[in-house]
């Protein structure tokens, strides 16, 4: 339990503390400062979890990845592509933007070493703390899967109001879901092959979409 708590919390401490500026001013200084806090709440939270009595290393998927784990990875990132459309549908139907211009400009002028760096925290450390340790520290603790999965899931959502508008939880919600699954039917692999496939296009095809406008799928900083 205390696992589960280091990572959301700590995840959540993050979050406030580039709120409160403490990371800096410079956009990309403070999300990669975000990056570099995140990896260390990832890493202490892991930690603390394979100490933790009943936590099954095995049961998070940390020793397997085939096949069958890659397709489901690939099947719930494809997913979370197709979804952008119906969600920016419904973001126009709301009357709300679909994405912040000014965080996907950030990306879009940032050096390509810099976006593969948050990419691969969206990816790793996001997953590293909100599913394999929350959930299965949850889960270690006696937590019904259900409600760890609820619990995580929430928390993730929350924390991504901070850096995007109201109507992106929309898709961070089914973006999160479709990660949950793929972790839940394949373990931690399969949701980080899912989470680096949905937001790919923001980190790698920036520039197109702060021409274009929406898209742009979610991460935490």
């Amino acid at each position: 339990m205390i696992a589960a708590l280091v990572a959301l919390i700590g995840a959540a401490l993050v979050v406030f503390l580039r709120g409160k500026g403490l990371f800096g001013r410079d956009a990309m200084s403070v999300r990669l400062r975000s990056a570099a806090a995140l990896w260390l709440v990832a890493l202490v939270g892991a930690v603390l979890a394979f100490r933790q009595p009943g936590f099954d290393m095995a049961g998070i998927g940390l020793y397997r990845f085939g096949w069958r784990e890659a397709g489901l990875g690939l099947l719930f990132g494809v997913l979370g592509i197709l979804s952008v459309p119906l969600y920016i549908l419904v973001a126009r139907r709301l009357g709300g933007a679909a994405h912040n211009a000014e965080a996907i400009t950030t990306l879009a002028s940032a050096p390509l070493p810099w976006r593969l760096v948050l990419l691969t925290t969206a990816g790793v450390a996001e997953e590293v703390i909100f599913r394999a340790v929350a959930i299965g520290a949850l889960v270690a603790a006696g937590v019904p899967l259900a409600i760890a999965v609820a619990i995580s899931l929430a928390v993730f959502v929350v924390l991504h109001r901070s850096s995007w508008g109201a109507v992106h939880l929309i898709f961070v919600a089914v973006a999160g879901a479709l990660m949950t699954a793929a972790f839940v039917l394949g373990g931690v692999w399969a949701a980080i092959l899912a989470h680096v496939i949905i937001d790919a296009p923001m980190f790698l095809a920036g520039k197109a979409m702060a021409r274009r406008g929406p898209p742009a799928p979610s991460q935490i900083r």
